[in-house]
Protein backbone atom coordinates (compact mmCIF):
# COMPACT_ATOMS: atom_id res chain seq x y z
CA UNK A 1 0.00 0.00 0.00
CA UNK A 2 1.45 3.32 -1.19
CA UNK A 3 1.97 6.70 1.56
CA UNK A 4 -1.10 8.32 0.17
CA UNK A 5 -3.50 5.27 0.63
CA UNK A 6 -2.38 4.65 4.06
CA UNK A 7 -2.56 7.93 4.99
CA UNK A 8 -6.10 8.41 3.40
CA UNK A 9 -7.07 5.31 5.48
CA UNK A 10 -5.49 7.61 8.55
CA UNK A 11 -7.51 10.75 8.20
CA UNK A 12 -10.99 8.28 7.69
CA UNK A 13 -10.10 6.90 10.94
CA UNK A 14 -9.05 10.09 12.57
CA UNK A 15 -13.14 10.34 11.99
CA UNK A 16 -14.43 9.41 15.09
CA UNK A 17 -18.51 10.88 14.86
CA UNK A 18 -17.85 13.19 18.03
CA UNK A 19 -17.57 16.55 16.84
CA UNK A 20 -16.03 17.71 20.08
CA UNK A 21 -13.08 15.22 18.68
CA UNK A 22 -13.17 15.45 15.28
CA UNK A 23 -12.24 19.21 15.60
CA UNK A 24 -8.86 18.22 17.09
CA UNK A 25 -7.91 14.91 15.46
CA UNK A 26 -8.77 16.21 12.05
CA UNK A 27 -6.39 19.41 11.60
CA UNK A 28 -3.80 17.53 13.70
CA UNK A 29 -3.95 14.43 11.19
CA UNK A 30 -3.79 16.73 8.26
CA UNK A 31 -1.23 19.33 9.17
CA UNK A 32 0.87 17.71 11.73
CA UNK A 33 0.93 13.96 11.63
CA UNK A 34 3.70 13.62 8.89
CA UNK A 35 6.16 15.16 11.21
CA UNK A 36 5.64 13.46 13.59
CA UNK A 37 8.53 10.72 14.80
CA UNK A 38 7.78 7.18 14.00
CA UNK A 39 7.66 6.83 17.88
CA UNK A 40 4.92 9.54 17.93
CA UNK A 41 2.87 8.51 14.40
CA UNK A 42 2.72 4.77 16.17
CA UNK A 43 0.90 6.03 19.44
CA UNK A 44 -1.20 8.16 17.09
CA UNK A 45 -2.59 5.24 15.53
CA UNK A 46 -2.53 3.53 18.79
CA UNK A 47 -4.70 6.46 20.01
CA UNK A 48 -7.46 5.79 17.34
CA UNK A 49 -7.60 2.25 18.45
CA UNK A 50 -8.96 3.63 21.98
CA UNK A 51 -12.78 4.49 22.78
CA UNK A 52 -13.90 7.38 21.91
CA UNK A 53 -15.21 8.32 25.60
CA UNK A 54 -11.51 7.79 26.79
CA UNK A 55 -9.93 9.55 23.80
CA UNK A 56 -12.45 12.75 24.62
CA UNK A 57 -11.64 12.88 28.48
CA UNK A 58 -7.84 12.80 27.46
CA UNK A 59 -8.36 15.39 24.68
CA UNK A 60 -10.09 17.84 27.18
CA UNK A 61 -7.66 16.83 29.88
CA UNK A 62 -10.42 15.64 32.42
CA UNK A 63 -7.83 12.25 32.56
CA UNK A 64 -4.43 12.02 31.58
CA UNK A 65 -3.61 8.09 29.96
CA UNK A 66 -1.27 5.91 31.73
CA UNK A 67 0.61 5.21 28.89
CA UNK A 68 3.33 7.60 28.81
CA UNK A 69 3.34 7.94 24.76
CA UNK A 70 -0.16 8.02 24.48
CA UNK A 71 0.43 10.84 26.78
CA UNK A 72 2.53 12.99 25.02
CA UNK A 73 0.42 12.30 21.59
CA UNK A 74 -2.50 13.69 23.61
CA UNK A 75 -0.33 16.53 24.39
CA UNK A 76 0.82 17.65 20.99
CA UNK A 77 -2.83 17.00 19.45
CA UNK A 78 -3.95 19.64 22.29
CA UNK A 79 -0.66 22.17 21.76
CA UNK A 80 -1.53 21.78 18.09
CA UNK A 81 -5.55 22.82 18.54
CA UNK A 82 -4.47 25.35 20.65
CA UNK A 83 -5.99 24.27 23.89
CA UNK A 84 -4.47 27.49 26.17
CA UNK A 85 -4.76 25.30 28.85
CA UNK A 86 -1.45 22.77 28.03
CA UNK A 87 1.98 23.01 28.33
CA UNK A 88 5.20 21.73 26.97
CA UNK A 89 5.86 20.35 30.71
CA UNK A 90 2.82 18.60 30.96
CA UNK A 91 3.14 14.80 31.12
Amino acid sequence: MDDRTEFNRLSWHSRRGMLEIDVMLMPFTQYHYRTLSTNDQLAYRRLLDCEDQDIWEWLRGFQVPQDESLARIVVKIRQASCDLGVTQADP
